[in-house]
């Protein structure tokens, strides 16, 4: 199990050592063991609970789960397990429809908390890309608003290396600022909608972070088929003629 405390403050007591939660930091335990809790008043926390047999089948050790692990969520490690823990409650609608799906995303889940527990993140399965990617394209989605999301800037939201976030990418369909660009797009896409006729190519431009209106321009035709201002003339005589 995982608490993430937000606000307030949870206190852990297990046999031997005592783990104090406080808002940003988070702490993952195997609730088998035994442990006293208190919570100050008005806490709040965010709870992600994992099939212990999972985790328990990529321990090195039983041992491993008999210890705690309290950490920032400013750790990389922990970045990375909260983007892809994120990720995955984002597709929870895709992930109920697919068995499939579902163990290959508690495997890895199970994965990141048995290296937690451990005191030794597996590096080598964060260099696995598919879970890489689909930390990082959360990451990019959260933060489309940054004018300086960049690769590096990516890297260290997610907690990987830059070599490491390149190559999941490397197997994709796309480059990662590819994927950046597609994303502000559709952003400014539905904004373009959303406002018709009031829409402002420069300020939407400006707004997601193209270098100016040609630029988002040549980008917008190039995705959806046409300049913004000709797809909100087809739009409008799609409204106009009841289509």
């Amino acid at each position: 199990m995982a608490d993430l405390v937000t606000a307030g403050k949870i206190t852990f007591r297990g046999r031997r050592e005592t783990y104090t939660v406080t808002p940003g930091r988070i702490c993952i335990r195997d609730t088998k063991a035994s442990w006293e809790f208190s919570c100050a008043p008005a806490t709040r926390v965010r709870v992600v609970r994992i099939p212990r047999h999972l985790v328990l089948s990529h321990a090195a050790s039983p041992k491993d789960l008999g210890r705690a692990h309290l950490s920032d969520v400013t750790a990389p490690e922990v970045r990375f397990l909260l983007n892809f823990l994120e990720a995955i409650e984002k597709s929870s609608a895709e992930l109920s429809g697919s068995a499939s799906a579902r163990k290959i995303a508690l495997d890895a889940s199970a994965a990141l908390f048995s290296g937690l527990l451990s005191g030794r993140p597996d590096p080598g399965f964060r260099d696995h890309q598919n879970v890489v990617l689909v930390a990082a394209k959360n990451a990019v989605e959260r933060n489309l608003d940054r004018h300086d999301l960049s690769p590096a800037v990516v890297a260290k939201l997610v907690g990987v290396s830059l070599r490491t976030l390149h190559r999941s990418f490397a197997e994709s369909d796309e480059s990662l600022m590819a994927f950046v660009r597609r994303q502000r797009l559709q952003k400014a896409h539905g904004e373009l909608v959303r406002l018709g006729r009031q829409a402002s190519v420069s300020e939407i431009a400006a707004r997601w972070h193209f270098s100016d209106a040609s630029h988002f321009i040549r980008n917008f035709k190039s995705l959806y088929g046409s300049t913004p201002a000709a797809y909100l003339r087809n739009l409008g005589d799609g409204r106009d003629t009841g289509h």
